[in-house]
């Protein structure tokens, strides 16, 4: 079974083009899935077989197992006004922009640039169009939740080309569950939907070695603005418990598509735009009717109070008082931060215009990460541990303050008790002003 799977995928490997003869713009910045895959089309499965109903792998070709794999992904339709009006511009040798944001798997980490699923379908996008400048904007930032992707979505998908007009959104295996979450998902949804560039959304979802995805969640507010959804964890889930395919044709470790299992999902979006286009069949749930969903209109499912964010880092706010800490640039990603090493406890002092409040913090496994209070007008609002058991300096979203409104306020941040000698890190605020 293992050499038969290894040569199924042999037979799809597929070699790197170097472009699309435009020069794209790029920025470089765990509960089991619940929903049932979808059924699909093979050349020897009709659109009425579901998936549980396909013949045995043995009885089937690479062609037919791959197909059937590719097609399973294709979890919902959605509608299709903005992908063909995206569409017709690129027709037309217009210049569209296709903007990609959430985690590793988005950023392509662990693979070449050329290899990520992103860029491979960028490059479609381009070869199918070939008289359109398609820019490229990869916003992907490895272990960062849709929280964090919320926060930086005007600098990392909208500021370098634009507002763009395709955009995909991938966090299943970097959210978790909590009530804001999953309101912050719906708000980075809702944000994209909301641009005045109208642009065309569509959902991924993908799972890791042991089957944590937030597919389930996320799901919910695609059918609620019915939105294309992409289904890698259905489609790998089903393979895997068919014998189809190996977690290990997919991945080299517990979450990363390795260069097959990238280009694998790189084949799921670019069926997913076919059907859009109406160049190509693929499943369709019952009921999902092509109602195009206005999201300015419509009553969110989870929440939208978050969906006006901005990012607030040291680039557009000087500090009242620095206390003991000093500017630094602390990540690549998150270049105008503060931070302090120990000293004493003055604090770091801010004045600022907001509704609700983000803290964007500096986390690491390291026990001299310390422990800090946020103080709003001069009430504490939350404590913050940048120390985690899990911290591989990565930066962290934590809510301080749900606002009444937007008020200027005054934001202090000390460090509690006994933590005077540890270290901690301010990356940027994310705040709303509801304009």
């Amino acid at each position: 079974m293992k050499k038969r799977i290894a040569a199924i995928f042999a037979a799809f490997a597929i070699a790197i083009n170097a472009g699309c003869g435009n020069t794209p713009a790029q920025t470089t910045a765990a509960p089991a899935p619940e929903t049932a895959p979808a059924a699909a089309e093979t050349e020897a499965v009709t659109s009425d077989t579901t998936a549980s109903e396909a013949p045995r792998t043995e009885d089937m070709s690479p062609e037919q197992i791959r197909k059937l794999i590719v097609n399973n992904s294709l979890l919902h339709i959605g509608s299709t006004e903005r992908f063909r009006k995206a569409f017709d511009k690129a027709k037309n040798g217009e210049e569209i922009t296709v903007a990609y944001i959430g985690g590793s798997i988005t950023e392509g980490y662990t693979l070449e640039p050329d290899q990520c699923w992103a860029y491979q379908t960028h490059r479609w996008l381009c070869e199918k169009y070939p008289d359109a400048k398609i820019n490229y904007v990869n916003a992907g930032l490895s272990g960062t939740p849709s929280t964090l992707g919320l926060i930086r979505a005007e600098r990392d998908v909208i500021e370098p080309c634009g507002e763009p007009d395709i955009v995909f959104i991938e966090f299943a295996v970097n959210d978790a569950q909590s009530s804001v979450d999953k309101e912050a998902y719906e708000c980075l949804v809702r944000k994209m939907l909301t641009l005045d560039s109208e642009p065309a959304v569509a959902l991924l979802f993908m799972r890791t070695d042991n089957g944590y995805s937030c597919q389930s969640q996320q799901s919910q507010v695609g059918l609620h603005y019915n939105l294309p959804m992409i289904s890698l964890n259905d489609a790998l889930t089903l393979a895997i418990d068919e014998g189809q395919m190996t977690w290990e044709d997919y991945s080299n470790d517990g979450a990363h598509p390795n260069p097959e299992g990238s280009k694998l999902i790189a084949e799921m979006v670019e069926l997913m735009l076919g059907v859009q286009a109406g160049e190509a069949s693929g499943h369709r749930d019952v009921g999902d009717e092509d109602v195009f969903i206005d999201a300015k209109n419509t009553e969110p499912l989870f929440g939208s109070d978050f969906t006006d964010m901005h990012l607030l880092d040291g680039s557009m706010i000087q500090p009242q008082s620095l206390g003991e800490y000093s500017e630094k640039n602390i990540l690549t990603a998150f270049p105008n931060g503060w931070a302090r090493k120990g000293g004493e406890n003055e604090g770091i002092k801010f004045e600022m215009m907001f509704d609700d409040l983000f803290i964007v913090y500096h986390c690491n496994k390291n026990k001299r990460f310390g422990i800090a209070d946020v103080y709003v007008d001069g009430e504490k609002q939350a404590a913050v541990n940048s120390f985690s058991a899990d911290g591989w300096s990565n930066p962290v979203p934590q809510l301080i303050m749900r606002g009444n409104g937007v008020m200027k306020h005054t934001v202090e941040i000390k460090m509690q008790d006994g933590q005077e000698d540890s270290y901690f890190g301010i990356l940027a605020f994310g705040y709303t002003d509801n304009v």
